[in-house]
């Protein structure tokens, strides 16, 4: 459960059609003697169905991860399934059949439909705990601050074990009094996180996958530098608050541990929302790779034909959680750059072949990322991701540019169809860049995604930036 979450997801929601569908039939045939159901009651199962997978899904129940609590998985269930009741009885009773079914079969099938799902949540949640507990699968946690707060989110992550988390670091100005607290090392000053943090993630260690900081909020000045600093790593961030009443109105108060935290670095693709995004690229990138098969075919075929070297060139790519990847994309050039100096690309460049220029103008390099779509490390929108060598250029040199990793990196985005594409010699056009790319990423939205996918066509065959 813990590394493949949302397979799980997808099992749940298979279960939860398989326990439905038998609970309805065993209580058609409890009632009636018969296992198959008459063609009215068909339909309503049917109908049945299509509430839960639907609601279900808008109430987050399918939402079952660590750090968690067990309450809330049931009581998510428990509301959700009486909203799908609700509905069934509206839409029976504004279509006059309610005395078309037994109103006994209605009731077991909901009652032992429930208690089964309750059971499969406990079941799946108490082992993905047994999970959480071994220390393979428990995210890593940088505490920021050894005070009376810090202490205290230290103390819940490691007394409420099923959260999955560990802290494997704490970092405080106030001294080297105490070298470690409950075996944690105190590692160094505040200013030395971010070098750690950097370290662990270079040397391939485990990674940290979340910063707290524990600071009182009289640290305020010092509290928005470091959110400011960390937003340049790749980790996520957040405030474990000290103070009731305080207006964190623009930030998602979440649960972890048992504890109250603030997201200081919040996107809307999370739980149910990157699902349907998922089932986005999957679907359109189908459609897209059947539709273009013989493009494909034909842009293969003149690559080859005009130069020798591969049809595919693969390149080092930073991708969601800054984690690299391997980008697939049409051969362009006479080389296949992938080292720790990559020239950016520019206008007359003697590296680009005939057909490269070509397919690079109108972006037909780009199509074989389909594939990356389809694997699951690209997306079809979101931040363009830029080579190895070009995201460790920018990060030093461009405020908050690791924030761009929160998200899957896209074959187009936001910001290319807003006249950010080709080359950027200057660094005022990546930070340009990196405002659309945030601004894609707090806003996010179905809608948002089809608008892109519209307008990157008119961008492809009208933006004289590419090259």
């Amino acid at each position: 459960m813990i590394p493949n979450q949302n397979e799980s997801n997808r099992l749940l929601q298979l279960f939860d059609i398989i326990a439905i569908v038998c609970c309805a039939v065993i209580m058609y045939r409890l009632r009636n003697a018969f296992w198959v159901l008459s063609s009215n009651y068909q339909l309503l199962l049917l109908m049945i169905l299509f509430l839960t997978f639907n609601i279900f899904s808008w109430w987050d129940v399918y939402r079952i991860q660590r750090g968690r609590w067990l309450y809330k998985v049931l009581s998510n269930l428990t509301i959700a399934w009486l909203i799908v009741a609700l509905c069934l009885s509206a839409i029976t009773f504004f279509t006059k059949s309610g005395e078309s079914f037994s109103r006994l079969w209605v009731l077991w099938t909901f009652t032992s439909a429930y208690g089964v799902m309750m059971l499969s949540r406990v079941a799946l949640w108490s082992y993905g705990q047994g999970k959480a507990r071994n220390p393979e699968n428990q995210r890593s946690v940088v505490v920021i601050g050894a005070g009376e707060l810090g202490k205290r989110a230290c103390d819940a992550i490691i007394e409420e074990r099923w959260s999955g988390l560990k802290v494997v670091a704490l970092f405080d100005d106030a001294g080297d009094a105490e070298q470690q607290y409950r075996g944690i090392p105190i590692t160094g000053k505040i200013k030395d996180a971010i070098a750690y943090i950097e370290a662990r993630r270079k040397a391939n260690e485990d990674a940290v996958k979340e910063v707290w900081i524990a600071l009182p909020l009289s640290a305020s000045e010092k509290i928005e530098r470091l959110q400011n600093e960390l937003q340049n790593t790749a980790t996520n961030i957040f405030l474990v608050p000290d103070l009731f009443g305080a207006d964190f109105s623009k930030y998602s108060v979440t649960e972890s541990a048992g504890m109250s935290i603030i997201n200081l670095s919040a996107t809307p693709v999370i739980g149910s929302s990157a699902r349907v995004k998922r089932a986005e690229d999957v679907l359109i990138s189908l459609l897209m790779g059947l539709v273009l098969s013989p493009l494909l075919l034909l842009t293969a075929l003149a690559i080859k034909l005009e130069s020798q070297g591969p049809i595919i060139f693969k390149q080092r790519r930073y991708g969601i959680d800054g984690k690299e990847f391997l980008v697939w994309k049409f051969r362009s050039m006479t080389v296949l750059e992938d080292g720790s100096d990559v020239p950016q690309v520019t206008q007359q460049d003697s590296r680009v072949t005939r057909v490269g220029a070509f397919i690079r103008k109108y972006s037909m390099d780009e199509l074989p990322q389909l594939m990356n779509v389809l694997n699951g490390t690209m997306s079809l929108v979101g931040p363009r991701p830029h080579a190895v060598a070009h995201n460790e250029y920018y990060r030093d040199r461009v405020h908050g540019y690791m924030a761009r990793h929160k998200i899957k990196p896209g074959i187009t985005g936001w910001a290319q169809v807003n006249g950010c594409r080709g080359e950027t010699e200057v660094i005022e056009k990546m930070q340009r860049r990196l405002r659309y790319d945030l601004e894609y990423i707090r806003n996010w939205s179905v809608a948002l995604d089809i608008r892109i996918l519209l307008k990157t066509l008119s961008t492809v065959l009208f933006d004289k930036n590419a090259y």
